[in-house]
């Protein structure tokens, strides 16, 4: 490899200098750029005279300095004192200095700029309206892209479908949705609104809000690909903090990607019908206790849990508490109608009875938002905590908490009775112990995902 940049390589078609310089296409030139550059970063660093430099980032060429304007004179000067050296040389006409303040310290060749809004790599840094008209611009030249992409597709649609989720709909720009806070994502709703025109142009096709809702889901979730730039660039906001290094994310940032990702109502919108379509995801209908759903999809979880511990050999009895004691033993109790165990497993840990409590929960409750936004089971985690710990305890059996999440995120008590559960399964069926968890996850998250659809189904919109 050292051969390789050290000598001109003699291709087949004629002589390439490739000795100096880093060419385009090769992968190892950005990596031998940013070791040159470094040495013009730690001077910068480590002298003692750029204090007052309160900021700098580079991206290869792309330098951002932010400091007093003595400070960053001097790095400039620095810049281009030390940077032929390495073999860099600043280009000063293509500089844009930004400041309230003069520019006549600084060499005649750097533009200047003194509005406050400004553009820095697509990032935007300005006021409301400034970011409003941005976006709006942005999308305007998109639209000369979409434009051709209907002359396409009087040529060959099938080459237009291929190039439209490819080229001209959310990759166009997704780098402008990394950069827009969750207050300006509104504004990018123009160019999901650009897009449909487009394939409405391309094919024909007038779709109606709930074809084109799944037009913008996957391929593999049976749509086109044509994904929602503004549904998606809260998340996509928080997650370029994230790897930018910046903590400054705050609650706001968090609850408005989650709630807009997933189109929620908010939660300071008031509820005030049953049985009705509350959002368009149905996210609603996973905790709604009208009509039924929830006492039946947590009966369908019970059922296949019991199955399981049946098929490990393991005595179980449904529904069991006082009730159990006064047919076993002909014991009375005040809460005789008190069944704290959804499933009783007569044998567990240590020979004693398990109650089995399940419990469904969904990460999206206001009261756990904050931390579900960053951290993964936190409400199955919270839901662990269950009221029947006295009454198992009274009954002389073991509280077991099975605790999950709507989208199956199962709590840490729960995967701990699975792990056991798969032992016991993989011993008597004489198949691996993998092989037992993922059959137990199989059917739990199916039957929970089944029920959760039959939900959404009931209370959704229905075609006349």
């Amino acid at each position: 490899m050292v051969l390789w940049y050290t000598h001109p390589f003699v291709a087949p078609l004629g002589h390439l200098s490739s000795e100096t310089g880093v060419q385009q296409g090769d992968p190892l030139g950005p990596l031998l750029f940013s070791l040159v550059l470094q040495r013009l970063i730690s001077s910068i660093d480590a002298d003692d005279d750029c204090i007052q430099v309160l900021f700098q980032a580079w991206y290869l060429d792309d330098e951002v300095l932010t400091g007093r304007r003595s400070a960053v004179l001097w790095a400039l000067s620095l810049i281009e004192d030390l940077g032929p050296s390495l073999g860099t040389h600043i280009n000063l006409a293509k500089c844009e200095l930004f400041s309230h303040f003069g520019y006549s310290m600084f060499p005649p060749a750097v533009k200047f700029s003194h509005h406050p809004n400004l553009e820095i790599l697509g990032a935007l840094i300005g006021d409301y309206l400034y970011c409003s008209k941005f976006i709006a611009g942005k999308c305007a030249d998109a639209r000369k892209l979409l434009s051709s992409m209907v002359d396409v597709a009087t040529v060959d649609p099938h080459v237009a479908l291929s190039l439209l989720p490819l080229c001209g709909s959310y990759c166009r720009l997704v780098h402008l949705a990394r950069a827009t806070p969750s207050s300006l994502a509104g504004s990018l709703k123009l160019f999901d609104e650009e897009v449909r025109r487009c394939f409405s142009s391309c094919f024909s096709i007038d779709t109606t809000d709930t074809a084109w809702t799944q037009a913008q889901l996957s391929l593999g979730f049976g749509g086109l690909g044509l994904r929602s730039l503004s549904h998606h660039s809260c998340a996509a906001f928080i997650a370029s903090l994230s790897t930018s290094g910046c903590s400054n994310a705050d609650n706001v940032h968090l609850q408005q990607a989650i709630i807009q990702r997933n189109d929620q109502v908010s939660t300071s919108d008031a509820i005030t019908a049953k049985a009705k379509a509350l959002d368009p995801l149905g996210h609603h209908t996973t905790t709604c206790t009208h009509g039924g759903d929830v006492v039946t999809r947590h009966n369908r979880l019970r059922d296949v849990v019991a199955n399981l511990f049946r098929q490990a050999h393991m005595g179980v009895t449904l529904e069991a508490g006082y009730v159990t004691l006064e047919a076993s033993y002909g014991l009375t109790h005040d809460n005789s109608c008190s069944r704290p165990a959804d499933v009783l497993v007569t044998r567990w840990e240590k020979g004693l009875p398990a109650a089995l409590d399940i419990t469904v929960t969904s990460p999206l409750n206001p009261a756990i938002l904050d931390e579900s936004c960053s951290t993964a089971g936190v409400a199955a985690v919270a839901a662990e905590y269950v009221a029947n710990d006295p009454k198992c305890f009274e009954l002389g059996w073991t509280c077991v908490p099975l605790a999950v999440e709507t989208y199956g995120n199962w709590g840490v008590e729960a995967q701990e009775t699975f792990s056991r559960l798969a032992s016991l399964l993989a011993a008597s069926h004489s198949v691996s112990k993998s092989k037992a968890t993922a059959d137990i996850y199989g059917r739990l998250n199916l039957t929970l995902t089944r029920s959760v659809a039959r939900a959404i189904l009931a209370r959704g919109l229905r075609p006349k």
